[in-house]
Parts: structure tokens; C-alpha cells; sequence
């Protein structure tokens, strides 16, 4: 075999590689079928069925209602928080895009699923990143007006069909919404200069205002909410892809390169005249500022749907058109966002030298137990520092988990600036209390105040201090702890100790008494001895002389018992024997 041979024989077997290859990747989808006259309800069938097949990757939603209350069905493919959007059928006649924009959501799903790649591109990983949103069906009054004529109409309403359709019952050529408004000449941009009829008709009326059909209306909301990078919005007549419109400087060069590699995917050339505004596309370039491209997939075809045997073209022109948004969607994202970590982080460590003030207040200036106060400076500083922290908690919040890292660093530092002053805050007024505590404590000993209120206070004291201490321990700096625990710590602890041996004196006392009452006179004598041996600082007077009093009163009930007791066995040895 002769190398020619050899070289034509890998040539045949490449081929039939690639056609077996292409053919499987046409056939996988079960669900879809684009080659046929695809209604408003074979989409309604197949969302739900691709709903089903796909969970988690493919969820419907029913963003408004056309003006004759049919559903309006965004579809979702993908998992991750960048969007983009795609959309088909804003003109009634042009329904082949709505089979496109089907197709898309079919094939991809099924490349996720087996983990295949679409031309090159490696759908799992896209969808991943990015969620790609379609509206197939823009206007499914006009679509179904296309289709199916006037069944599907009121009949109160059909002498007004045909009248803006000039008088035929013939649709084929119907472009508008069911109520005569073009959908396509409904945004804003340039609105009152688009011309055209001055009342409802099959195509080309603007509509009396802006955005006054409910399919728009219902476009305009679903696009705020979704936040796409870029936009597709596919027609169908003359292989040509409009751009252009009102972009300068880098938005100019960003989009032309967008558009000349769609150009370079799909074959079709790129108008170079500024289009009219109206459109979808015009509005969100406008508007949102970002990328929108209208797609015109069919050679021209005059004023009529694109017939069935120009859509294996079309796909083939276009199947890989909703990865490569959705992969250039994806950098878009992933470039605001992180310009958007970048910003959050640097305005957080520009407010850092003001939170850093804050250390005067609980560390530097704190040289004497005098300084040990909240002044009315500091709370200031750290409620509008806290105040900050939050705000900006609340703005990392809204950034993809991704972009969180860097920000959430630096915010670490003002947040330790913030949380040392509270533990500082905290403390002295911890520490506050307890001397208040304290004081309330030592008045009643020195009053000679001794009863369940002073019981009461000596309890709060202990936990007052326990709890103080532990705060003291959190305070930032060795020299703040230590002046913090002389002034507010060993005081209460000292006092504690003195107060204790004067309270346990007197419960004694109150025991022994009790024991009186109860004719248990050895146990009160014993504990009348044992009250002898308890320790005492006899630094409060009055309480002194209470429980001196107390004593006293003690050793005359048990004398006066004595003497009783000493009559009785007199008395008892008188008694003949």
C-alpha cells in the first residue's frame, strides 16, 4: 500500500470518526425536537420534561404573563452564581429561534450530564461556573397567532386581529404581539424616533409608550433580577449579527472583539451601521452597560416563519454559541467581582487607621487605675466602628464566597480593634459594678445590717467577682490586666474575705439561737464554744456589737437554763428518799 493510499485511508477513518461523533451528538438528546413547527405548548411539554430529566441543573420559572395571560418561561441551565442571558422569538414569525434556544438547553444538559464537551468546550465546567438563562419564547401570543391563526384567539377579538393584519386571515406574516405592538421596538433607547405605523399592526408598531406591553415589561423585570454579563437575543432574517450601538472606548473594543468571534462561530457577518435602537439588544448595551448581541440566523426570507429545512444549518451555526457566552460571561463576572473584592478591601484598610485609634483608649493611654474608664469619646469611636464593620460584613456578604477571602482578611484587624475595646468596655463596666457592689456590701456590716438583703449582696459580690475576672483576663496587654485587677478584683476579693468571716459568725449565731428555740441546749453550747474559734477582723463596729449582742443574749439563755435545771435537781434531792 502506497503512502498516498495509506494517508487517504486516515482520512476516511478521521471522516467517519467525526461524522459517527457529530451524528451521536445530534441524536442524544431525547427530549427536544427542533425540527418541527414548535409550538407555544411542545414548549411548555418540553420545559417540564427537561425540568425533570435535569434536576438541579434545569429549573423553570414563570416570569410574567403575555398580554393574553399566557405564561412567559425562563429556563435556567447551570449552577453557578455568573449569569448570562439568551433569548428568542421577541417577533412572532421568527419561532425557529425558540427551537434554537430549546435545542441549547437540551444538548448542554445532556453534555453535562455525560460529561462530553460541545465543540471543544468543556460543558460541566461551564455550567458550573455559570448559569445560562433563556427566555425561548418571548411573545407566545404572536408566536401562536403565526402558527394557528384565530382558534386560539377570543372571538370578540378577531375582527381587530385582522384588521391590524390589513385585513387577511393569512398570519404567515404576523411579526408583533398578539395586541399589535412589536415587541422588538419596545426599549427605550431612541423609542421616539423608531417611526413606523401610528396604531397596532402586524409588525413595526412601537407601542404607545415604552415598555408598554406586558411580554416587555416582563423582559425588563426578569433582567434586573437575574444581573446577566451579556445578553444574546436571536432573530431570524439575513445571517447577520447586530452590535453596535452608542459603545465608546474600552466598551467599544470589548464588544467588537465579542462580536467578531461570534462572527468567526457562526459565519455570519457584522453589521457595521449603527442600528436603529428599540431592541432588546440596543437597550441592555445602553442601559446595563454590558454586552448584547442581536443574531439573525437565516438567510432572508421574506416576510414569513424560516421554513424547517434551513435548521440543521442554523444549529450547526450556532450550538456552541451559548458556551462561549456563558465562558466569556464567566470572566466578566469573575473580573467585577474580584475588582469588587479588591474595592471592599481597600476601603477596609483605609478605615484600619481609624478603628486603630481605639488601642489609645484600651491599651496605649492606660497607665493608672485613674485611666481605667469608658469616656464618652471612646464609645463614640467604637460604635462607628462597629457601625462600619457591619456595613462592610454586609457588602463582602453579597460577593460570591470566592471573592470573600481577601476582604474578610482585612477586615480582621478592625474587627480586633472592635473587639478589644469592647473587652476592655465591658470589663470597666464589670468592674464598675463590682465596686459598687462592693460598697453597697460594706455599708450594711457597717451599719450593722445583718439579714437576708446582706446575704443577698455578699452572693452577688462573689459572682460579680468570678465574672469581672474572667473579663479582665480578656483585656488586651499585660499592664491593662494587672491595673485592672488591682482596682476592681483584689479590693472585692479582700473585702470578701473580711465579710465572709463576720457572715459565717453570724449564721453560727442564728444556728445557735435556733437551737435555744428548740431546747438543744449541749448543741448550742457547742456551737457557742466553736463560735469562739472562728476568725474574725472586727472591722466593722456596729456589726461587732450585733454579734457581740447576739452572744450575750446567748449566754444568758443558756445560764438562765442552767440555773433551772440546778433548781429542779435541788428541789428533786429534798423529795423523801
Amino acid at each position: 500500500m502506497t503512502k498516498f493510499h495509506i494517508f487517504l485511508l486516515s482520512l476516511l477513518l478521521l471522516f467517519g470518526t467525526f461524522v459517527f461523533s457529530e451524528s451521536t451528538y445530534a441524536q442524544s438528546s431525547s427530549i427536544v425536537n427542533p425540527n418541527q413547527t414548535y409550538s407555544y405548548a411542545n414548549m411548555q411539554k418540553d420545559i417540564k420534561k427537561l425540568e425533570k430529566a435535569y434536576p438541579g441543573l434545569i429549573k423553570q420559572e414563570i416570569i410574567g404573563k403575555s398580554e393574553y395571560g399566557r405564561n412567559i418561561y425562563a429556563v435556567s441551565l447551570g449552577k453557578g452564581e455568573s449569569t448570562v442571558f439568551i433569548n428568542g422569538s421577541h417577533h412572532a414569525r421568527e419561532w425557529i429561534t425558540t427551537n434554537l434556544n430549546m435545542n441549547m438547553i437540551d444538548k448542554y444538559a445532556a453534555a453535562y450530564k455525560n460529561n462530553t464537551g460541545v465543540n471543544g468546550y468543556n460543558v460541566k465546567k461551564l455550567l458550573n461556573d455559570t448559569t445560562i438563562w433563556f427566555v425561548p419564547m418571548v411573545n407566545p401570543d404572536g408566536v401562536t397567532l403565526q402558527q394557528s391563526g384565530l382558534k386560539s384567539f377570543p372571538a370578540k377579538d378577531h375582527a381587530k386581529i385582522i384588521k391590524m393584519n390589513g385585513g387577511s386571515k393569512n398570519f404567515k406574516r404576523w411579526k408583533a404581539n398578539g395586541k399589535g405592538v412589536d415587541l422588538n421596538r419596545q426599549y427605550s433607547p431612541n423609542w421616539k424616533n423608531l417611526g413606523g405605523p401610528k396604531s397596532p399592526s402586524y409588525k413595526n408598531y412601537n407601542g404607545p409608550k415604552v415598555a408598554a406591553a406586558s411580554e416587555t415589561k416582563a423582559i425588563l423585570s426578569f433582567v434586573d433580577k437575574i444581573d446577566p454579563e451579556i445578553a444574546i437575543s436571536y432573530h431570524s432574517s439575513g445571517q447577520i449579527i447586530f452590535w453596535k450601538y452608542q459603545q465608546t472606548g474600552s466598551r467599544y473594543t470589548q464588544d467588537a472583539h465579542y462580536a467578531s468571534k461570534l462572527s468567526k462561530i457562526t459565519g455570519y457577518s457584522l453589521v457595521k451601521s449603527k442600528s436603529f435602537g428599540g431592541g432588546f439588544s440596543d437597550w441592555f448595551s445602553t442601559v446595563e452597560k454590558k454586552p448584547a448581541f442581536t443574531i439573525e440566523v437565516s438567510p432572508a426570507v421574506g416576510e414569513t416563519h424560516v421554513p424547517l429545512r434551513n435548521y440543521s444549518k442554523i444549529w450547526s451555526q450556532n450550538a456552541s454559541i451559548g458556551l462561549y457566552t456563558a465562558q466569556e460571561g464567566y470572566k466578566l463576572f469573575d473580573s467585577r467581582k474580584a475588582a469588587a473584592s479588591d474595592k471592599v478591601t481597600k476601603q477596609i484598610k483605609t478605615y484600619n487607621k481609624t478603628a486603630a485609634k481605639l488601642k489609645n483608649y484600651y491599651s496605649t493611654d492606660i497607665k493608672s487605675e485613674s485611666k481605667l474608664k469608658v469616656t464618652s469619646t471612646h464609645k463614640s469611636l467604637y460604635d462607628k466602628t462597629n457601625k462600619e464593620i457591619k456595613k462592610q460584613e454586609k457588602t463582602i456578604a453579597k460577593l460570591p464566597a470566592k471573592y470573600r477571602t481577601k476582604p474578610n482578611a482585612a477586615l480582621k484587624t478592625n474587627k480586633s480593634y472592635r473587639d478589644n475595646s469592647l473587652a476592655y468596655m465591658n470589663a470597666i463596666h464589670a468592674g464598675d459594678d463590682l465596686i459598687q457592689t462592693n460598697k453597697k456590701l460594706t455599708g450594711y456590716l457597717t451599719a450593722g445590717t445583718l439579714n437576708s438583703t446582706t446575704f443577698t449582696a455578699h452572693d452577688k459580690l462573689v459572682k460579680q467577682t468570678d465574672t469581672t475576672e474572667n473579663q479582665i483576663n480578656k483585656l488586651f496587654g499585660k499592664t491593662v490586666r494587672k491595673l485592672a485587677t488591682a482596682k476592681f478584683v483584689t479590693p472585692a476579693k479582700n473585702n470578701n474575705k473580711d465579710i465572709g468571716y463576720d457572715l459565717a459568725r453570724y449564721e453560727l449565731l442564728v444556728e445557735t439561737e435556733n437551737q435555744l428555740n428548740e431546747g438543744h441546749y449541749d448543741m448550742a453550747k457547742e456551737n457557742l464554744m466553736k463560735y469562739e474559734t472562728l476568725p474574725s477582723t472586727h472591722s466593722f463596729e456596729k456589726t461587732e456589737t450585733k454579734l457581740a449582742s447576739m452572744v450575750q443574749a446567748i449566754e444568758d439563755e443558756l445560764l438562765r437554763v442552767e440555773q433551772e435545771q440546778s433548781v429542779e435537781e435541788t428541789e428533786k434531792d429534798k423529795l423523801p428518799k
